[in-house]
């Protein structure tokens, strides 16, 4: 599912990302609900101000991550951005990588041929692939989640791999 989003990004540096956990839901530009097969839980992807949120909702209670430049400013959250996130049952790990402009072009046509899968959402702002893309999926009873969050300003993408056991 690709959406154009006609509003200015609020998180425009790849350096000012930072995590927080089990926050209030912000504002939602973009949304997939996913629901797991054979298990009474679903997982909310969310795109927000050019970053998102994710959302597992499961008998056993809520969890929420949320990846954004506010993030940082929630009690408990973790900034800059870490590499690797691993407690009770839940894992994050952070992949960010410069380009320089043909590679990320490249890099942007990719992820922006994700396919249904995925939830892209597309900003308005320099170079074609100001975006943010989000995929989940359900497996061996646990949530996994995968965004990319391309800077073109900053030839920057960061991407992010989480998986939760509710």
């Amino acid at each position: 599912m690709h959406r154009v989003l006609d509003c200015i990004p609020a998180d425009v540096s790849a350096t000012q990302l930072g995590v927080s956990w089990n926050g209030e839901l912000p504002a939602v530009l973009a949304e997939r609900l996913i629901d797991a097969p054979g298990h009474p839980s679903s997982l909310h992807l969310a795109v927000i101000g050019g970053s998102h949120v994710v959302t597992v909702d499961a008998p056993s209670g809520q969890f929420r991550e949320e990846i954004s430049c506010d993030a940082p400013q929630a009690a408990g959250a973790c900034w800059p951005l870490p590499e690797d996130v691993d407690e009770g049952g839940y894992r994050l790990l952070t992949r960010t990588r410069a380009f320089s402009p043909d590679a990320f072009e490249t890099a942007g046509d990719a992820i922006a041929a994700g396919g249904g899968d995925w939830l892209i959402a597309t900003f308005p702002g320099v170079g074609r692939h100001h975006l943010t893309a989000l995929k989940g999926e359900f497996v061996a009873g646990e949530w996994r989640w995968w965004t990319h969050h391309l800077y073109p300003g900053e030839l920057t993408i960061v991407s992010t791999r989480s998986t939760y056991r509710p």
